[in-house]
């Protein structure tokens, strides 16, 4: 892996371990047995480094892998993959949600990619929903669209700052990333028609399987 990538990884690792707050570009480098001058060589500052992630997180964890409904995928099934993908990378990249609206005012360029990634996540959002409508699966107006998308990029986005402050154990694992998708099927329900509720009604079902498991093994 190349010194580059090491900075990226590690950081990644220190920022989910003690904070983005907490961390100074002196610690990565100690962390990685490196001079501060060679990371410097690579990354001008800690908000070059935190850009350099989110470019990786959006390109490899949202655009490249956001679900798409196609004559192979089920419209429910692709709700469920956009939901295992943004959730999962909610949990690798969780330093970044937890302290969201100071790092985006702390770096313009990053409120900018980050305001243009989220564009395209709730346009793609907007796309599944509608295929489960077409599909008869989903009931909702129109003029109603925006606003469901909304909310579920609200919880998609938030989830993890609100579980933090309404916690004392803030230990972040999978029994987390569980409860968030199931606070998303609850929003989405209301909107499931008759002929897919046996079928959202599984789905619902399989992840509070894996939520109770998950706890099980904490």
């Amino acid at each position: 892996m190349k010194t580059r990538d090491k900075i990226i990884q590690a950081s990644i690792a220190l920022f989910n371990e003690q904070g983005e707050r907490n961390v100074t570009t002196n610690h990565i480098a100690a962390d990685l047995g490196i001079s501060p001058g060679n990371l410097y060589y690579h990354f001008r500052n800690k908000e070059d480094i935190i850009l350099s992630i989110y470019e990786e997180y959006a390109r490899n964890l949202l655009i490249e892998t956001m679900p798409e409904v196609t004559p192979d995928v089920k419209p429910l099934d692709a709700i469920i993959l956009y939901m295992d993908v943004v959730f999962q990378a909610m949990m690798k990249f969780r330093f970044f949600y937890s302290n969201l609206p100071v790092l985006l005012a702390k770096n313009p360029l990053l409120h900018d990619k980050y305001v243009e990634v989220q564009s395209f996540i709730a346009d793609r959002v907007s796309q599944l929903l509608l295929s489960l409508k077409k599909a008869n699966m989903m009931e909702f107006d129109d003029e109603d669209l925006p606003d469901i998308v909304s909310i579920l990029r609200l919880v998609n986005t938030f989830w993890l700052s609100f579980y933090q402050t309404q916690n004392n154990d803030v230990e972040i694992n999978d029994s987390v990333f569980y409860q968030g998708v199931l606070k998303i099927l609850v929003i989405i329900q209301p909107y499931i028609s008759d002929s897919a509720k046996e079928e959202f009604i599984a789905a619902r079902t399989m992840y509070r399987k894996r939520l109770e498991a998950s706890m099980e093994q904490v």
